[in-house]
């Protein structure tokens, strides 16, 4: 119970999905738990000598820990720079008061330099101002006790010059903390904006290779992803004759001529909302109606295609290709999901999948073939063609169709539902 108790005060105010395990809110939390420790500690010493300033003290060691238990509290409401200068003026007005109950120079008043080198850990590069305020701030605390404790030459032993030497020391060693916590505020910023940096870097990327859904619920649980969809729709695009075109082009020009097509594929596929499977050489697979499901997935298939199409053959035209594009779509239940542990992605399988496949290489360059349920699904939209019966491998006979264009001049935007 007590672990749970410490792990839930250090997490106050982190989100689930933070992956950090140090950031200025955690450790807000932590130096509060440090605090009311060292606080803590006093009691002992509070109790054995028992007097009327020990019985301040214990006031004081009492109040910290009560007030710092709002710096989670505040954290957890979003307040994160109420609760950075809350616990940094309750650590203060501890040490203040602790030095004038006592009145004796028992070097309470270094705590404060402690604080000047916990401030860097707190505040980021907006926050610049705010921590030199306290920087200076509990310096001058620092350097008044210093003085206050020093400065009546008739109750101490040393002399003028000793104490003026010793004040100069004091006050060096004051600057000093000051330039070493800016130096070190510098630094810590600068590692946590390259750690920033790094995390959307890492972000991006896993974004390019997995749907953002799938992402986030792998990072929350790697575990094995497998999602069923009642109804999907799967376009394969591939490049007719693309073996004897590899023949005649470097392997440079090849890659650029391939990169060059995918991306315009790329930026059509996010233009109408569906989902990019893979690529496998000249070959093009994405998907509609997966991992968020909606019903108008053939709807945006067949839009794409055709978009497809009139790219490709723009491309044909500018590098004087003589060959086309093949594109099949297909409709039907899937499963979706990532399997192994290495170099995973995220697939489809089921019957639909490959009868759409079939549709790609049974088709004809130049040509879009449908199956029935994708007809069916969108031909109040499309125009299209029966082609007939096809012999399907590992299907049988199948009535496929050619999506010809679009009816009536249909706008290509798609509301998503």
């Amino acid at each position: 119970m007590v672990k749970a108790a410490l792990k839930t005060w250090v997490n106050a105010g982190i989100t689930p999905l933070a992956s950090e395990n140090i950031n200025p809110i955690r450790l807000t939390n932590i130096v509060a738990i440090l605090i009311i420790a060292v606080s803590l500690l006093q009691l002992p010493t509070a109790l054995f000598f028992w007097d009327d300033a020990a019985w301040y003290e214990l006031q004081i060691v009492l109040g910290t820990v009560i007030l710092l238990t709002f710096v989670p509290i505040l954290n957890t409401f979003k307040a994160y720079k109420t609760a950075k200068l809350f616990l940094i003026l309750v650590y203060s007005i501890d040490i203040f008061l602790s030095c004038l109950l006592w009145q004796i120079n028992l070097n309470i008043q270094y705590f404060f330099l402690l604080a000047v080198f916990i401030c860097p850990f707190f505040f980021n590069n907006d926050e610049k101002n705010i921590m030199n305020a306290l920087l200076i701030s509990l310096s001058l605390c620092f350097l008044g006790f210093e003085i206050w404790f020093n400065l009546p030459l008739e109750l101490i032993s040393q002399s003028l010059h000793q104490q003026v030497f010793r004040l100069s020391c004091a006050s060096l060693f004051a600057l000093s903390c000051i330039l070493c916590s800016y130096h070190l505020w510098k630094n810590v910023n600068r590692s946590w904006q390259k750690l920033a940096e790094e995390k959307n870097r890492s972000e991006r990327l896993l974004l390019n290779i997995l749907p953002s859904s799938i992402a986030q619920r792998l990072k929350c649980s790697p575990t094995l992803i497998a999602d069923y969809f009642e109804q999907a729709s799967i376009l394969f695009a591939d490049i007719q004759n693309f073996t004897p075109l590899c023949k005649n082009l470097s392997p440079k020009q090849l890659i650029n001529l391939l990169n060059e097509v995918f991306c315009i594929f790329d930026t059509l596929t996010q233009k109408y909302g569906l989902e990019k499977i893979k690529t496998s050489g000249d070959g093009y697979m994405v998907a509609g109606g997966l991992p968020i499901i909606n019903s108008i997935h053939a709807t945006q298939c067949c839009h794409c295609a055709l978009d497809m199409q009139d790219a490709f053959d723009g491309i044909s035209q500018k590098y004087h290709l003589h060959t086309g594009l093949r594109i099949g779509i297909g409709c039907g239940e899937v499963v979706a999901g990532i399997i192994g542990k290495n170099k995973f992605s995220y697939d489809l399988w089921g019957e639909a999948v490959n009868l759409a496949s079939r549709m790609e290489s049974h088709g004809l360059c130049n040509r879009i073939q449908t199956t029935e349920s994708t007809y069916q699904l969108t031909k109040a939209y499309f125009r299209f063609d029966k082609r007939g019966n096809v012999e399907v491998k590992g299907v049988g006979r199948v009535t496929t169709y050619w999506l010809l264009g679009r009816k009536n001049n249909l706008e290509t935007h798609v509301l998503f539902k």
